[in-house]
This record gives C-alpha cells, structure tokens and sequence, in this order.
C-alpha cells in the first residue's frame, strides 16, 4: 500500500510542478496526470518487482512519463496543419475577356 501512496505522491508533485510553471494550466494538469500514470503504470509493468520495491523508480517514471506525454503533445501540435488540404483559390473569370494565346494576332 506504501508502494501505491508513493507513486500517487509522485505523479501528483510532478503534476502541481507543471502546472504551477506552465502558462496553460488545464493542458499542463492533463499531460501531468496523463504522463505520470502512463509513466507509472509502465515501469509497473515492466518491472513490478522493481517498482513496488523502489521508493524512486515512481518518481523516475512520473517524470519521464510527463516528458514523453509533452514531447508528443507538442509535436502534434507542431505538425498538425502539415496534412492540411490548402484553401481552394477562387476562380473569378470576370475580369478576363480574352483568352487567346500570347502572340497571336487579333482578327
């Protein structure tokens, strides 16, 4: 249960740290919350041995968790228009009024 109380410490000091620090708070506790569950439901994962038995390896995994959850966060954001169809231009004819090729002579 210690074990358990630890990593929910962890995750919620890696969370308050982020979000007192950031600029946009709400996005900041959810990449928090969401980065150091992920972080410490993985290492539990992997390693539950180590990870019940460590009093640092849930502060370990809060951390980089939170990272990884940001780092994707912001390239997502970074390339989100990058697979964006372009606005189509408009193709107003009206002002054209003769369409014949350059160089050849009027009739």
């Amino acid at each position: 249960m210690a074990d358990l109380v630890n990593a929910l410490v962890a995750v919620v000091a890696v969370t308050v740290a982020l979000t007192r620090t950031s600029l946009d708070r709400p996005v900041a506790m959810l990449l928090g919350l969401t980065g150091g569950l992920t972080g410490n439901f993985l290492a539990w994962l992997v390693a539950p041995g180590a990870w019940e038995h460590s009093a640092v390896l849930p502060w370990v995994a809060s951390l980089v968790g939170t990272v990884a959850v940001i780092a994707g966060w912001s390239a997502t954001r970074a390339y989100s228009g990058l697979f964006r169809t372009s606005e189509p231009v408009g193709t107003d004819t009206a002002g054209i009024r003769d369409l014949s090729p350059v160089g050849v002579p009027d009739r």
